[in-house]
């Protein structure tokens, strides 16, 4: 009896490791993309475009999940930096590819600018402060919130925009708050926490929004237009399934949804 129940054990183990080899996918079609995932590091500012990207290259791709994490630019960078762990690099300006190629992050081939990011001054709705250009952001009596320098995109912008003629040193006494992701100074408008700020122009298509804000738009020669590129990692699990994300967000498809979001694609 003891040696027929070893028997019925022998048989469980062999089935349970069968089934386990299965399920890890050793014997699965490698050709397939079902259970596929690639990950994105994409500036905060560009997250109703990604959406909808992500979507419709999940939709195509069947069995491919994208993960998404976005964030400031500056702290994506350290992500990859310290982590090591994506397939995908969208931040809010070339500055951080360009560091990332420098430090050996980024397929060098595979870094391309997608579209402009405009910066742009919002305001409540009605613009009860009467602003008209950058320099009323330091008169008194006007609530200002800003990017954080250290991080989002739009943070540093922001500093460059306002550095000429030494108006940031101005406008600082002002400032209510710097915020970690372009997002927040939305937040901060839309709440009534801040009456101006400078965010990226595509962000006035966002229904968080509407009728709650008006654009001050800023002079050419007064302003610091930036480039969202985007790049596949070193790091990449799956090469191809990188450069094919790569492609549709690239492709006259891909372009259509980021104009759809108020971006003006660049020209490859």
């Amino acid at each position: 009896m003891e040696s027929k129940n070893m028997v019925i054990i022998g048989v469980i183990v062999i089935i349970l490791v069968i089934a386990g080899v299965y399920a890890s996918g050793i014997f699965s079609n490698t050709n397939s993309a079902d259970g596929k995932t690639i990950k994105v590091l994409a500036g905060a500012g560009t997250i109703k475009a990604i959406n909808e990207l992500k979507a419709n290259f999940e939709k195509e791709n069947p069995g491919v999940e994208v993960e998404i994490r976005y964030g400031g630019a500056a702290d994506l960078f350290g992500i990859l930096e310290t982590q090591k762990d994506a397939d995908i690099f969208i931040p809010g300006d070339t500055k951080y590819t360009q560091e990332g190629q420098k430090k050996g992050y980024l397929i060098n081939d595979t870094i391309k600018d997608v579209t402009k990011h405009i910066p742009t001054i919002a305001v409540q709705a009605g613009n009860p402060k009467n602003i008209q250009g950058i320099e009323d952001l330091a008169n008194p009596g006007v609530r200002v919130v800003l990017g954080d320098p250290k991080g989002p995109a739009i943070g540093k912008t922001s500093e460059q925009i306002l550095g000429t003629d030494n108006l940031l040193a101005q406008v600082k006494p002002n400032v209510v708050g710097y915020t970690t992701t372009v997002n927040q100074l939305l937040t901060y408008l839309v709440t009534d926490q801040a009456d101006a700020t400078i965010i990226w122009q595509d962000m006035l298509s966002w229904s968080e929004g509407k009728g709650k804000i008006e654009e001050i738009k800023i002079p050419a020669d007064q302003n610091k237009i930036k480039t969202i590129p985007i790049a596949v990692t070193v790091y990449t699990k799956d090469k191809d399934l990188s450069m094919k994300f790569e492609d549709y967000v690239l492709s006259d498809e891909g372009l259509a949804i980021w104009k759809k979001w108020g971006f003006e694609p660049v020209t490859q």
